[in-house]
């Protein structure tokens, strides 16, 4: 039969017309580059389809999905090789509730134990077992959220056991090896799977039963697309999602650090951020759940505010501790600590301490209760012993190391109690310790402005002169008293006549001390002579005689009211001078300006110089110190004194948070004020605590004596004061 014969009997066939019938009659010439395309495809297709075995053990995997401990200790040995202590499997099941049944729980924790890894896995365990659809951990910042999203992924590729019986999750998350862009690749049973891997999201693969029919009927799939999130407490919460999802369960984290808590705004920020932002973190139809786990660090902070059922009561807190009952022999645990602080040199490891509690062992931790009796180092020492012997011991280990205070802190979670106010730790002693170097009277070498004030009263009025330099580097230079002659029989009944009968005995010490005050020889070490430049006086009660003085001398003295509430005045006009915490204000009727100061800023000022070590590591006198002059081997006993004597204290009180105030310890503050007052003067005399970089010695040499003065004033005073001149018609 010829070729023609048999495509007729082929062409006549019922079939003879269909597509394999005509490429065997008339066949396309072969196309390599289509032949290739096709083969490619084939080929890609092949490389990124899945298959997904059966489970190996159903039974465990069923056993495990109903239970997240048994998960966790199942297929993750070596993340939980030790059984699960009471304060641990709280946190699990309180995620477990949280996804269930809804609400808040607050739970306190020791540092050290876990508390990350197990939030982060506990809401993976939510999601294998359907109960969250799209859990979020929310921890300090991004970057530590992220790693630990990048360290869950890490321990499910690395578990053989999960994978076998989790295959559907472990397998596509295992074949990506290294490019995350894989993952979008991934098929099975030819649909894409959707799985994603970034560093604020994880995103299950999806995979039904209909990609799996060789898998035994009515065993389900896990994995259906769910997200566990990671975010950090200060990134973008509001608005958090995937896709079109919105997140189902809230896990915070350990958000407060060391730094955050010593700050009411921090935690006030924290706290705001969780009321707000993160129960705001659902959909508009359900209120998402929220989970804290934490440590405490102080009795403000937010995990210690959470976890105490007064102040959070919704939140159903708890504490663990991991001391939970001490030692009967509290002496021989004190004998250790004080032989392991104590350690030799050449016994860098106090391993003698060591084996005195080695040799006591048993005696020494009778009565002792724990609530982790794993939690100590495993370690061998270099002498073939080990490291530590139990948690007992591990505890006063810390005890001895960081402090009873650190360790009830942040492992027992039982901050103690900050008793009374906290000032800035300035004592008279500090004060009396600032010494420049300079005899009485004598000035740096490179003095820009020398101020003076005095504080009046009534039978004693306290006056300080400083020197000052630019970079609010400033040195008491003189102080004393003016004594108020003929007031010992002036006692008034009343408060407000008493003063006025007063003032004429105060003004006439007034003029007295302005003669002796601008006739004192202020010299620096090269012999240049110095008027004061500014002088400052209380006006606050005795506002009669500082008027009257400031009006008939005039010149460089100006009447002073310290106020607290200061109202700062930050616009210039005919009647007002501004500054920084000062501000001039004329005074039409007494013709003369007033000087209003914002007392609590200087007198913190003055307190912040003081601490300031006086000398730098050129043993220079230092930018932004206050210091004493040498006072012939006596000390500087009652004006160190008058110094201290009010104290600006924060004090802190369970559910009302922290209160700041000033603490007067001792009515005799008068050179606090006289001090204050004089640095207030630096501030019109253009003198600021980042100044131009200038050299300080202690006794200096110079060639050139400066510009003779008129009244008192430079020639060319410095900031604010040449606006105020010219209003004077300077």
């Amino acid at each position: 039969m010829t070729a023609a014969q048999i495509e007729a009997q082929i062409a006549a066939h019922p079939l003879g017309q269909s597509a394999e019938a005509q490429q065997v009659l008339r066949p396309k010439p072969f196309d390599e580059k289509e032949y290739d395309r096709e083969r490619k495809a084939k080929q890609r297709a092949t490389g990124r389809e899945l298959y997904i075995p059966v489970p190996k053990n159903i039974e465990r995997r069923l056993a495990c999905l109903a239970d997240p401990e048994l998960l966790l200790t199942t297929y993750f040995q070596a993340t939980y090789f030790e059984p699960f202590t009471e304060d641990r499997r709280d946190m699990l099941r309180s995620i477990w509730r949280a996804a269930m049944y809804g609400g808040d729980q607050a739970i306190a924790g020791s540092r050290g134990e876990g508390k990350t890894t197990l939030a982060m896995d506990g809401a993976f365990c939510l999601m294998l077992a359907g109960l969250t659809f799209f859990p979020v951990v929310i921890g300090k910042n991004q970057d530590a959220s992220s790693d630990e999203l990048k360290a869950l992924r890490e321990r499910i590729t690395l578990s053989e056991s999960f994978i076998e019986d989790f295959p559907e999750i472990g397998i596509p998350l295992q074949a990506i090896g290294p490019s995350t862009a894989n993952a979008r690749l991934q098929t099975v049973g030819g649909k894409f799977c959707g799985m994603y891997l970034g560093v604020k999201h994880f995103a299950f693969p999806k995979i039904g039963s209909e990609q799996l029919p060789h898998w035994p009927s009515g065993l389900e799939s896990v994995a259906n697309g769910q997200v566990i999130g990671a975010v950090g407490i200060e990134g973008r919460i509001r608005g958090f999602k995937f896709r079109s999802h919105r997140p189902t369960l809230a896990l915070i984290d350990d958000v407060e650090d060391k730094e955050s808590v010593r700050s009411d705004d921090q935690i006030e920020k924290i706290e705001t951020t969780i009321e707000e932002d993160i129960s705001g973190m659902g959909s508009s139809a359900e209120r998402i759940s929220r989970v804290y786990l934490c440590t405490t660090l102080n009795r403000k902070c937010n995990a210690y505010k959470y976890t105490d059922v007064k102040q959070k009561p919704s939140w159903n807190g708890r504490r663990y501790r991991k001391m939970i009952k001490p030692p009967d022999r509290m002496d021989l645990v004190e004998q250790y600590i004080e032989m392991r602080k104590g350690r030799k040199v050449d016994d860098p490891d106090a391993r003698e301490a060591f084996r005195f509690w080695r040799d006591n062992q048993n005696e020494i931790e009778r009565g002792c209760v724990v609530s982790n009796p794993y939690s100590y180092s495993k370690k061998i020492h270099a002498d073939g012993e080990p490291m530590e012997l139990s948690t007992c011991h591990a505890y006063y280990n810390r005890v001895a190391d960081v402090g009873a205070k650190a360790v009830a802190t942040e492992i027992d979670n039982d901050p103690p109690e900050e008793t009374g106010p906290v000032g800035s730790g300035l004592t008279a002693e500090i004060v009396s310790s600032r010494r420049s170097g300079l005899a009485r009277r004598q000035l740096p070498i490179n003095c820009t402005a020398l101020t003076a004030a005095i504080d009046l009263g009534k039978h004693y009025c306290h006056w300080v002169v400083i020197a000052w330099w630019n970079g609010a580097g400033g040195a008491v230079v003189d102080y004393g008293v003016v004594e108020v002659l003929g007031n010992r029989e002036v006692n008034k009944e009343s408060k407000g006549d008493d003063i006025i009968a007063s003032e004429p005995a105060i003004y006439t010490s007034l003029l007295n001390w302005r003669d002796e005050l601008l006739n004192k020889g202020y010299t620096d070490g090269a012999g240049n002579h110095r008027r004061v430049d500014f002088v400052l006086v209380d006006s606050g009660a005795y506002t009669r005689a500082a008027y009257e003085f400031c009006r008939q001398v005039r010149g460089v003295f100006h009447p002073s009211k310290g106020m607290n509430p200061f109202h700062s005045k930050t616009k210039e006009s005919k009647d007002i001078i501004p500054g920084s915490n000062i501000y001039a204000a004329k005074q039409e009727n007494e013709g003369l300006w007033l000087y209003h100061l914002d007392s609590s800023h200087w007198k913190q000022w003055v307190h912040e110089r003081f601490l300031t070590p006086t000398f730098d590591e050129q043993n220079m006198l230092r930018k932004g110190s206050l210091s004493l002059f040498d006072a012939d081997g006596r000390g500087h006993s009652s004006y160190s004194q008058h110094i201290v004597a009010e104290q600006f204290v924060s004090e802190f009180r369970e559910g009302k948070g922290t209160k700041t105030y000033w603490d007067v310890r001792n009515d005799n503050n008068h050179y606090l004020d006289a001090t204050y007052m004089a640095a207030a003067a630096s501030e019109a005399m253009g003198v600021k605590l980042l100044g131009p970089t200038v050299e300080l010695l202690a006794v200096p040499k110079q060639e050139k004596k400066p510009a003779s003065r008129q009244h008192g004033l430079p020639r060319n005073p410095s900031g604010w004061m040449q606006r105020f001149n010219k209003r004077r018609g300077r």
